[in-house]
């Protein structure tokens, strides 16, 4: 480009088309005003074509960061629409098994049994890592040009903080209130009750109500991250399709 300038302009000045009425100097000094712009030019250009070349290449991490991205929580919200399945089964038993020791029906003895059996058990997510945090730590999260992509993402970092916490109570309600409470009622080799009256008890049915609303907030949780993760996802296929290079 900057040899056909150079070569327009030489062959003008040649012709006279920078010829100074005045004096000879008066041509030169065109000449190196001429050799100056052409300079420029190719400084322009030259910045030009780099800014794009950076700009495409940034495209191609930032457009490998959201298929990184869209990957994990894709992986996450499949996890956790398992760990909800789960989650419901055992609502739904613990239900039962107050339903029964608030109704004294000791014809259900055997059901509530197992159904007490099986309050060890419980859904438990815990993902990690931390999406958001590794994005900063890397530098990535300036090639995301669509910032309510990190906003949304930190947001469901706090929504798993938040569900963390609620398997975390569950766990603590296993270890310190139930396995106290159930020592010596169930023989679990055998499966045979030794102490019935204990699975009518008021605090066998505390424990119970207490996995009730525990199951009914881990739910709400569930929900709501695979909300936002739904969300997410939107938005980074938007960017995808939208630009080039998707796949």
């Amino acid at each position: 480009m900057i040899k056909l300038f150079r070569k327009i302009r030489q062959q003008l000045f040649l012709r006279g088309a920078f010829q100074s009425p005045a004096t000879p100097v008066g041509r030169y000094l065109l000449y190196a005003l001429g050799e100056i712009v052409l300079v420029v030019i190719g400084i322009l250009i030259a910045l030009q074509i780099n800014n794009w070349n950076t700009g495409r290449l940034e495209r191609i991490e930032e457009q490998k960061s959201y298929r990184n991205i869209r990957q994990q929580i894709a992986e996450d919200r499949l996890e956790l629409a398992g760990v909800q399945e789960f989650n419901h089964y055992f609502s739904s038993q613990y239900e039962q098994a107050s339903r029964i020791i608030a109704a004294n029906d000791r014809s259900k003895l055997d059901s509530l049994a197992l159904i007490t059996m099986g309050l060890s058990q419980y859904s438990d997510f815990h993902r990690t890592g931390n999406i958001y945090e590794t994005l900063v730590n890397s530098g990535d999260l300036r090639l995301l040009k669509n910032s309510d992509i990190p906003a949304k993402l930190q947001s469901l970092e706090m929504t798993y903080t938040h569900l963390n916490r609620l398997e975390d109570i569950h766990w603590e309600i296993i270890i310190n209130e139930l396995s106290p409470e159930l020592r010596g009622v169930i023989n679990y080799a055998t499966l045979r009750v030794e102490q019935p009256e204990k699975l009518y008890s008021v605090e066998l049915q505390n424990l119970f109500i207490e996995s009730i609303f525990l199951t009914r907030g881990k739910d709400s949780i569930y929900h709501r991250a695979l909300d936002e993760i739904d969300a997410i996802i939107g938005l980074i296929d938007e960017e995808l399709e939208g630009r080039p290079g998707h796949q």
